[in-house]
């Protein structure tokens, strides 16, 4: 069973994958957010990008990578699907708003820095999302 699902960036620069803070949380996450009810996977990340990242994308600049189910966080013992999507073409400049309190590339070998659902969405679409 998926308790929550959500509508994700996977944006790597030069083999460094974008990840956002939440709060007091110690663990990064994709940006993006959950989808809510009756909502389509790409209004969620459009929506949620504007939020998080102040960055306005267009639906024609998302391109559908797959879906990842891994562990939730912080309550593990939940489970999240990952629509994820990467963005044709340039990242605008991104910087942290809302509920955002840090955002980083990391490389993708930084796996102690990341929530475990991005874990799992590194093992299995790492080398497809570039």
């Amino acid at each position: 069973m998926i308790d929550f699902h959500c509508a994700c960036l996977v944006h790597i620069v030069e083999g460094r994958l974008l990840l956002v803070k939440v709060r007091e949380n110690e663990k990064y996450y994709l940006p993006g957010g959950k989808i809510e009810r009756g909502e389509a996977h790409e209004a969620t990340l459009i929506r949620e990008l504007k939020e998080e990242l102040k960055i306005e994308v267009d639906l024609d600049s998302l391109d559908y990578i797959g879906k990842v189910v891994g562990p939730a966080y912080p309550d593990t013992t939940k489970t999240v699907a990952l629509e994820c999507y990467r963005i044709k073409g340039q990242l605008p400049n991104v910087e942290p708003n809302m509920e955002i309190t840090d955002v980083k590339y990391l490389d993708m070998s930084q796996t102690d820095l990341m929530a475990p659902a991005v874990i799992r969405m590194v093992e299995d679409m790492g080398m497809n999302c570039k």
